[in-house]
């Protein structure tokens, strides 16, 4: 009893704990396409090069445009919620 740890117990929400893996992943991700693209760009033509920055760029936009939906449909629940409770208030009241 007296050399045990203390363990805390942390609560996230799911909308807590929905970014930092994905910024984390896309960094990563990011930094190992630069460097492909990179090394690429040494072996091949600027046309090659072009072509994969362009599908990179639409796969980066994808993620965000997904991430941000997510976000605002998270925010669009809650705010569903909070008013059909004014709504059943003001009824009730």
């Amino acid at each position: 009893m007296g050399n045990e740890p203390l363990q805390v117990a942390s609560k996230t929400t799911p909308s807590n704990e929905i970014k930092w893996s994905r910024i984390i992943r896309l960094t990563l991700l990011m930094g190992i396409l630069s460097g492909e693209v990179y090394l690429l760009s040494k072996l091949v033509t600027a046309q090659v090069v072009t072509a994969l920055l362009i599908l990179i760029g639409f796969v980066v936009l994808r993620f965000i445009v997904r991430t941000v939906l997510q976000i605002t449909f998270t925010l669009l629940r809650y705010l569903f919620w909070i008013v059909v409770l004014a709504v059943i208030l003001l009824c009730v009241l």
